[in-house]
């Protein structure tokens, strides 16, 4: 089974969509493979702020 795990910014100014597993949001996320202990590959679905503070423009 492939699982998905979301990481958003908290206290954004908009509301990410986490309710899919397609990098759907408008933030437009960055997807990572993540091999899992057991071998499998699960996804990492890392939302970006709208309002830029991890390029410190926040």
């Amino acid at each position: 089974m492939t699982s998905h795990l979301h990481v958003t910014p908290i206290g954004d100014r908009v509301d990410h969509d986490t309710s899919t597993t397609e990098p759907g949001c408008a933030c437009g996320p960055e997807v990572k493979s993540v091999t899992q202990d057991d071998g499998s590959i699960g996804w990492l679905l890392v939302h970006h702020s709208l309002d830029g503070r991890e390029q410190g423009k926040g």
